[in-house]
């Protein structure tokens, strides 16, 4: 079976997208996945949780990261493939004595000046920006169908905000995740988010607009979260919602914090996200493969 592809996007950051393109990707693997993880935003966030400081440097300096095949494919000798920039068994996480099986195609902070300097040229051959989204699509999606039988998941790590990359990593995803917190200024402006997201897809290749995801994460124990998950399931209850809601709500704890800083230490899934959350990402995960059986229908 071919890999199912899942984009992670909100135009806001700091509401919890990193957290769970890594806690997903290690979830998915702990229940016998291969995953890959492309990190799309330029904070290279993900791909230090999952490479550590050291190993993306070196990644960078090699230049295998997205912006370095992204600039040989648009921009130099096309002699670069997918496969040349994502490092296998990346993860220093095991599950039953096993190293999870993920694999990483990472980003750095040059990702932002590369976008900036595409878009400046092909707008200057008078190309339209759905013409670049449609051409950046094309180089992706070639890439990723010689990936798709390598992997089970493809899990990517939008930037905040609606990117280029963003806008090709919607239209090529089976399913687009959108964290977010359950306070009044974090779902600001999601309804209207998650519409646009509903109208994005490759020309022809759906009958149908898919329906985005909220995941509601930080989730603390006060009335105003309370309030504000329960207006986000209503929402996701009207004849027409603007998109669907998890039943899985991602604590905020310390404990997922402590969980990403361990990128020199080898854990167990368990012990690296502790007992309390491993479970909620193991519900989370069968609640994703049920809305990709959904979708496929």
């Amino acid at each position: 079976m071919n890999a199912r592809v899942i984009a992670v996007a909100n135009m806001k950051g700091g509401v919890g997208k990193t957290t769970t393109v890594v806690s997903l990707a290690e979830a998915l693997a702990a229940s016998g996945n291969r995953t890959l993880v492309i990190d799309l935003d330029p904070q290279a966030n993900a791909s230090i949780c999952l490479a550590g400081d050291s190993l993306l440097a070196t990644l960078i300096a090699r230049k295998a990261t997205i912006e370095g095949f992204l600039e040989n494919n648009l921009l130099g000798d096309k002699k670069l493939a997918f496969n040349e920039c994502i490092r296998n068994n990346v993860s220093n996480v095991t599950h039953l004595n096993q190293q999870l099986p993920i694999s990483l195609l990472p980003s750095s902070p040059n990702l932002r000046h590369f976008e900036q300097r595409i878009i400046h040229d092909l707008t200057q051959r008078r190309m339209s920006w759905s013409e670049i989204v449609r051409g950046l699509s094309g180089v992706v999606n070639a890439q990723l169908l010689k990936q798709k039988k390598a992997f089970d998941f493809i899990l990517i790590d939008c930037a905040p905000g609606i990117s280029v990359l963003t806008e090709v990593s919607i239209r090529l995803a089976d399913l687009v995740i959108v964290p977010t917190i359950a306070d009044f200024l974090s779902t600001f402006g999601l309804q209207t988010f998650c519409a646009a997201l509903s109208d994005r897809g490759l020309e022809g290749a759906r009958r149908t607009p898919r329906k985005p995801h909220v995941l509601i994460t930080r989730r603390r124990q006060v009335k105003i979260h309370a309030q504000t998950a329960e207006l986000l399931r209503n929402e996701a209850t009207a004849t027409k919602p603007a998109f669907h809601v998890f039943e899985t709500e991602i604590p905020e704890a310390v404990s997922i914090a402590n969980a990403l800083s361990q990128i020199d230490r080898f854990p167990s899934f368990t012990q690296k996200w502790g007992s309390a959350l491993a479970p909620l990402l193991s519900d989370l995960v069968r609640e994703i493969g049920d809305a990709l059986d959904a979708n496929r229908a």
